[in-house]
């Protein structure tokens, strides 16, 4: 901890007070932008156990005659990965390229395990999350078709799980 400055010093002892308060006040700036980053990274990237390594790219986007965007992109999900709970804004078409995808819908639905070859839909609004339980990554193509205040969304808004009705 610094040592307080009193009236009674000399310019250079002063001095050293003041740098060291600096250097106090720079480290814990320093650490909170850490931690600021981190803190987003998480929030990026998902809630606890989400995905870290996932791959996204962007493959393209139009403008249909409706003015809905249609977007497509390519995302990897690595063994033991997961995409928390989430929906998107629009319809999605996804083709499974490689490995094994398993998804939850919740509120007591069984799980369904997704091969590659497979392809399937998502209807806009249907809250769920998949999960790479095999060995291989899972490659899947995704064409969305989102309203015109989603142009340029990347795949996912997260949420904090289904509601399910008793």
């Amino acid at each position: 901890m610094n040592k307080p400055i009193k009236p009674h010093m000399n310019a250079r002892t002063i001095s050293s007070r003041l740098s060291g308060f600096e250097t106090a006040v720079r480290t814990a700036t320093a650490t909170a932008a850490i931690a600021s980053s981190a803190l987003l990274a998480m929030l990026a990237g998902g809630l606890p156990g989400s995905v870290h390594a996932a791959d996204f790219a962007p493959l393209g986007e139009g403008i249909l005659p409706s003015g809905k965007f249609v977007q497509d992109y390519k995302y990897t999900l690595y063994p033991s990965e997961t995409v928390p709970w989430h929906y998107h804004p629009g319809k999605v078409y996804v083709v499974l390229v490689s490995g094994t995808l398993t998804e939850e819908k919740g509120c007591g639905r069984p799980a369904e395990t997704i091969t590659a070859g497979s392809a399937f839909t998502e209807l806009p609004g249907v809250i769920h999350r998949v999960f790479n339980y095999g060995t291989e990554p899972v490659e899947i193509i995704v064409t969305a078709i989102v309203p015109p205040r989603y142009a340029g969304y990347q795949g996912t808004i997260l949420v904090n799980g289904p509601r399910c009705d008793d």
